[in-house]
């Protein structure tokens, strides 16, 4: 059993110069989010301007077609429209960077399913919420700042005492 393993594994060592093909690429669309809802799977992008809702089958990846959806983008509505196949797209919007809220709502065969989607564009407050990672040239140290409290703390102190001390 060892020798079989042993065997296996150098079978599948590689030389010099030997490779395993191209490296798989990987395609991102971005920004994205997605939630299962009932037996529907819903991808919500942003792109060019517009919301793009692309709903389908969660077992099999068939796309919905036929449904009702409607999407609502930090409490403003939004008309979507089905352009295609289980893909649905909004009128030209524009979304802040940063965390957007999307309700999605869609109405197959009477049964309605709704979710709140996260979405976040990049820049906006992303870049407002990065923390600085080196002090300027010009700021003074905390330590500084700490030593420079507690001396005025005891000044303030000591003539509070001596007054006290004279009355």
């Amino acid at each position: 059993m060892t020798g079989a393993v042993l065997l296996a594994a150098s079978a599948a060592w590689a030389g010099d110069g030997h490779n395993h093909g191209a490296a798989q690429r990987a395609i991102v669309v971005s920004p994205r989010a997605e939630v299962r809802l009932g037996g529907q799977e819903v991808v919500v992008t942003y792109g060019d301007g517009k919301l793009l809702v692309f709903l389908q089958r969660y077992v099999d990846g068939q796309p919905t077609v036929g449904a009702e959806v409607s999407a609502t983008a930090d409490f403003l509505p939004l008309d979507v429209q089905e352009i295609a196949p289980g893909i649905y797209a909004s009128e030209p919007t524009e979304l802040a960077g940063g965390r957007n809220e999307i309700e999605i709502a869609y109405t197959i065969d009477g049964r309605t399913e709704t979710a709140a989607i996260p979405l976040t564009i990049p820049g906006g407050s992303a870049v407002a919420r990065a923390a600085p990672t080196s002090a300027s040239a010009g700021s003074v140290p905390s330590l500084a700042l700490a030593l420079a409290a507690a001396c005025i703390f005891i000044a303030v102190n000591a003539v509070l005492m001596r007054r006290v001390r004279q009355a």
